[in-house]
């Protein structure tokens, strides 16, 4: 007698149930793994626009502290006191505008970002508030009082200053900028890989044991028993029929083709007792 296989033991509609739920566990796994995906995605790619935005600001504070050095040297260059007042009036609404920007910028930071700021903030605030001065000691004492007090060799060496301060948080701010890059590529590479793995690996497991239901579970049992029960219709009873656990489709036909097999047993067998009957009674009349 062979033993039924494990795989036996189980119904067919029980593997197909086990196997459907391997397939929502894999894709459970890829959905939780595409919601983490998007939702670090989105950290990355805010923390990547974060830095855009502080490199676009920086370049817009060049443009705004050059702009407020060009508009003083205005009111110093005028050829009179009308130009020097219209160069005056655009002095002290480019120190508006400049302070403006500086109070956004402020705002937009976040905690502890950009160490360097502090300074440029201070500095930058200072040229603003000179801008504006300027623009008033101008129309107050003409353009030559203005040009004594703001064209100094001390403010020279304050501007020198605040732009080293500016180009050094400019290096910081593309160094962020590239450093979030960085962080977006790798991220993307390592995802892919993840996702790839996952349901490449999950993929190939689960079409694994579909096809070992269906061939080694289904189809071949099936042929075991249609060998057996061509074997016994030919009257080969000695083909052995399985022992062992009686649970599942498989196995309830190898016990209905018990059934039959021990049928045609006693089948044949009371046809033999009869033909034995029957020569024993022709024997009785011919003598």
């Amino acid at each position: 007698m062979i033993r039924l296989r494990l795989g036996e033991r189980m119904t067919i509609k029980a593997k197909i149930f086990g196997l459907v739920a391997a397939f929502a566990v894999l894709a459970a796994a890829i959905t939780g793994l595409g919601l983490q995906t998007m939702s670090e995605y989105n950290r990355i790619i805010e923390t990547y626009r974060h830095a855009s935005e502080n490199a676009f600001r920086a370049e817009r504070l060049n443009r705004y502290v050059t702009a407020a050095a060009l508009e003083m040297r205005g009111i110093y260059m005028a050829r009179g006191d009308a130009d020097a007042l219209a160069a005056a009036d655009k002095a002290e609404q480019r120190g508006v505008q400049l302070k403006a920007f500086l109070d956004d910028w402020k705002h937009q930071l976040r905690p502890g970002e950009l160490p360097q700021f502090a300074a440029v903030y201070k500095n930058a605030g200072d040229l603003a508030g000179g801008s504006r001065f300027i623009a008033r000691y101008t129309r107050e004492h003409g353009r030559d009082a203005a040009y004594a007090v703001g064209n100094t060799p001390q403010h020279i060496v304050f501007r020198e200053r605040m732009q080293a301060d500016i180009d050094a948080m400019v290096t910081q701010i593309t160094a962020d900028q590239s450093a979030s890059q960085a962080a977006l590529t790798r991220f993307e590479r390592v995802r892919a890989v993840q996702f790839v793995g996952i349901a490449g690996v999950g993929i190939v497991l689960l079409l694994t044991a579909s096809l070992w239901i269906a061939v080694r579970a289904i189809a071949e049992p099936l042929g075991e028993v249609r060998r057996s029960m061509v074997k016994i219709s030919e009257g080969r009873y000695e083909t052995p029929i399985p022992e062992g656990h009686k649970d599942g489709e498989i196995a309830e036909l190898w016990g209905a083709l018990d059934i039959l097999k021990a049928h045609a047993i006693e089948a044949e067998r009371l046809s033999r007792e009869q033909l034995e009957a029957e020569h024993r009674t022709r024997e009785l009349v011919l003598d």
